[in-house]
């Protein structure tokens, strides 16, 4: 039975990502009726794209940085970044602005999402872990539920200024209570101490090198043609800066915020992989669902939210079945496996969408999809944290999570690159319209739509399927990719009966442990001493280790 203290907690954490999801789907779902807005439709991935961009190029850094500050710091941190990032959406005027704008939101987005993920981590047993990351899970597609709506029926108002604003006033509330209620307590030792801790260099060359590839990633094709200096000297120097933090990692800094020696771990490996699968094909279907729904189908983006809703619920459903199927068994390849196939095969089907595909047929395929996402969201994490230390599961978590989202920025840019390849294409040869016409149905589809004759309005839509296609098709791939790395992960045994020490989170170093001079031993010097959760103001159960593998 759950402690009051862990109640308390949950419910703390829970509004954080209920708020932070329903920022993403709100923001999604109303993207089309923004970007025509602001003239901006054949860009507006970039409103998603940005934010992913932000959050990938700071998602590693919450994970040491809460071992060294604090959780709820740090989660209070990521709230205000989200706050203040949608606080400044609601006032910007060119498409420029909203996207820069946008990635103010993404810092805070990803730390939010990290930070929770950690203090479930750090609360609950490892063999119970599976049935509480579940519940968290029910959080998220609250939120990924909720979401649609507000950003469907403010759009659909022309009132998409006020969807930020929404989303900056819930945030200040939530931030407000969790200040009030969390009992996390602050890891000791004096702040310059815990500043002597960050990895500064590791922290600059990785933001650095995120940003600068995936800016020409994202923009290559559309905004930056792919053989233009620009795209060629960010890919460079974005590569080098890459290559410079990486060896910091390994050689320099004493507390990485990504330690390489997990990378020799042979699950942790596949995981982050699997992970960059599984963000490419998340976000982007997430953000392509609806675009179908409304320039295929000619959905209002009320009405389209609703539909989304039909696909995000269900998650929640699956993936606390999921979770509560692993700590009853402590079996979590097969559902990681079942996960990947399930949403490959529910890809697949989006093939055959079609403007004329009933209403019926279009749920139905996403309800299989549902399956798949909730049994393949949080299960990974579960894989990861069982085949590593304790002492690493906040870095552990940042990195499964770092490679989630870089994969939906690649996901998106690689999406939005075929989408506007393919759509091009086949306006090219529609005869009935003219070059401007064109132009303005790739740049504000739905502002242009309703005024073209019923036979060039169904060729437009019949291109915009043609582009949605390839991009289904894309996604099928890399869900392919995905199944078949999850058929080498290992899998670990929760021993229930063989308590160790208790759950642990980290504290400043004194200074008196002597280095080895190894990796792992320069992080313990950092980090010479553990706090257990007692200290963080959580009573739980002591952590059982974990078992022998499952051949």
């Amino acid at each position: 039975m759950l402690k009051k203290k862990i109640l308390v907690v949950y419910f703390g954490i829970g509004l954080a990502l209920i708020i932070s999801f329903m920022d993403q789907t709100a923001v999604t779902t109303a993207a089309p009726t923004i970007g025509t807005a602001i003239n901006g439709s054949a860009s507006i991935s970039w409103l998603g794209t940005s934010y992913l961009v932000a959050t990938c190029a700071f998602q590693l850094v919450y994970g040491r940085l809460s071992d060294i500050f604090g959780r709820k710091m740090m989660l209070q941190v990521a709230l205000s970044f989200l706050i203040t990032g949608n606080l400044l959406c609601s006032f910007a005027k060119t498409p420029v602005q909203l996207y820069a704008l946008r990635a103010i939101s993404g810092i805070g987005g990803g730390g939010i999402n990290n930070i929770a993920m950690v203090i479930v981590s750090d609360i609950v047993p490892l063999a119970e872990r599976g049935k509480y990351q579940g519940l968290i899970s029910g959080a998220t597609s609250l939120g990924n539920a909720i979401g649609p709506f507000v950003g469907g029926g403010l759009a659909g108002a022309n009132q998409w200024r006020w969807l930020f604003r929404v989303i900056t006033i819930l945030g200040i509330v939530t931030m407000a209570m969790i200040h009030l209620i969390i009992p996390l307590k602050p890891v000791t030792g004096s702040m310059s101490r815990k500043l002597m801790q960050v990895d500064y260099l590791g922290v600059l060359m990785s933001s650095a090198s995120i940003m600068l590839l995936l800016v020409p990633i994202s923009g290559g094709g559309g905004t930056f043609a792919w053989s233009s200096p620009t795209v060629i000297v960010l890919l460079i120097i974005g590569a080098i800066f890459g290559i410079i933090f990486m060896i910091v990692e390994g050689r320099v800094a004493k507390l990485p915020i990504l330690p390489l020696r997990l990378f020799r771990l042979r699950t942790p490996c596949l995981i982050s992989f699997q992970s960059f699968f599984i963000g490419m094909i998340y976000f982007g279907n997430l953000f392509y669902v609806p675009i179908f729904f409304q320039y295929c189908k000619g959905y209002t983006p009320l009405v389209s939210g609703a539909l989304v809703l039909v696909y995000t619920l269900p998650q929640a459903m699956w993936g606390i079945g999921a979770g509560f199927y692993i700590s009853k068994t402590n079996h979590y390849k097969r559902i990681i496996a079942s996960g990947a196939a399930l949403w490959t095969l529910a890809l697949g089907l989006q093939l055959v969408w079609k403007p004329s595909t009933p209403l019926g047929v279009l749920i139905a395929f996403l309800e299989i999809n549902a399956v798949g996402v909730g049994f393949s969201l949080q299960t990974t994490l579960i894989a990861a944290l069982a085949t590593t230390k304790p002492k690493d599961r906040a870095v552990v978590t940042a990195s499964r999570n770092f490679f989630r989202t870089m994969g939906g920025a690649f996901g998106l840019a690689t999406a939005s690159a075929i989408y506007q390849a393919v759509v091009s294409s086949k306006f090219s040869q529609i005869t009935s319209l003219s070059e401007t016409e064109k132009l303005n149905l790739l740049d504000s589809a739905l502002g242009n739509l309703s005024s073209l004759s019923s036979e060039a309005g169904r060729q437009v839509r019949n291109a915009y399927n043609d582009g949605l296609r390839m991009v289904f098709l894309a996604f099928t791939v890399f869900s392919g990719a995905s199944l078949l790395l999850s058929l080498f992960i290992e899998e670990v045994l929760f021993a229930k009966d063989k308590p160790t020490e208790p759950d642990k989170s980290v504290q400043i170093d004194d200074g008196s442990t002597p280095s080895t001079g190894t990796e792992e031993s320069q992080e313990t010097e950092s980090m010479k001493s553990t706090v257990s959760t007692e200290r963080l103001g959580i009573e739980v159960a002591a952590v059982p280790s974990a078992g022998s593998k499952v051949q």
